[in-house]
């Protein structure tokens, strides 16, 4: 669809696990393969890697990929996509994350769709039901709570909503509730997406280190679709390894 552009914000250096998304799954790095699978999507007219390295720069443009160069300085993946915004035309820009290498195609297409029905939806993002409750607990799985309308109320690597009324009775909650993971997309309007960068952040970005909260702490909305299908976050190397564990090399 004319206009709507996929951004995947790369940097080679990363707090837990530097150089990351050059590692390998199988004949692919993780890079590529989010590549791929984004270029999946129906929605998107044209798909870039954004990023400051030259190493991944020069990776990128080896499997046939448009690069834009972005500052070393951007705090977030969301600034790398904003410059990006600055410089190419686009209504609508895609915040695809790197580190998820078989991010799902609907977890574009679906929040695009949102964005495309209602022109009041200056963001939305994609979710999924937890599956095990062992992702209850993993502070790198962001878990998410709405309101009724189905706009976020908050992120958070801990365990929300808090099932207080089956802890205080000692009994197993999980599949009694339902909770919420987040997929590593960000579908933002071009004057919204220039406009987070000037945004302060708050002090809840900065304990969280979720960049979305930025958004809720200055008072903007973030619409959330749910999705089927689930979506891979390698952070730690002891993530890569259980991706190999499990047959996706």
């Amino acid at each position: 669809m004319k206009g709507i552009i996929g951004v995947i914000p790369a940097r080679y250096q990363s707090e837990r696990f530097c150089g990351k998304v050059l590692q390998k799954i199988g004949n692919i790095t993780i890079l590529e393969s989010v590549y791929q699978h984004a270029k999946k999507a129906k929605t998107l007219e044209k798909l870039i890697i954004a990023t400051d390295s030259e190493f991944i720069a020069n990776h990128a443009r080896s499997f046939g990929a448009e690069v834009v160069f972005t500052s070393s300085n951007c705090t977030c993946g969301s600034e790398r996509v904003a410059e990006v915004a600055e410089k190419i035309p686009g209504r609508i820009f895609v915040n695809i994350q790197a580190d998820e290498p078989f991010v799902p195609d609907e977890a574009i297409d679906k929040p695009v769709a949102e964005m495309l029905k209602n022109k009041k939806i200056l963001c939305s993002t994609p979710v999924t039901k937890i599956r095990t409750e062992q992702e209850l607990y993993n502070p790198n799985i962001t878990k998410v709570v709405t309101d009724k309308n189905g706009f976020a109320l908050f992120f958070s690597g801990s365990l929300i909503p808090f099932p207080r009324s089956y802890f205080n009775r000692d009994i197993p909650f999980f599949g009694k509730v339902e909770f919420f993971k987040h997929i590593g997309v960000y579908v933002f309007r071009k004057n919204f997406i220039l406009k987070f960068k000037k945004l302060p952040s708050g002090q809840l970005e900065k304990f969280e280190q979720l960049e979305q909260l930025r958004i809720l702490e200055n008072g903007y909305k973030i619409k959330v679709v749910v999705i089927s299908k689930d979506s891979i976050s390698i952070d730690t190397v002891e993530d890569l390894k259980r991706l190999k564990v499990a047959g996706h090399d």
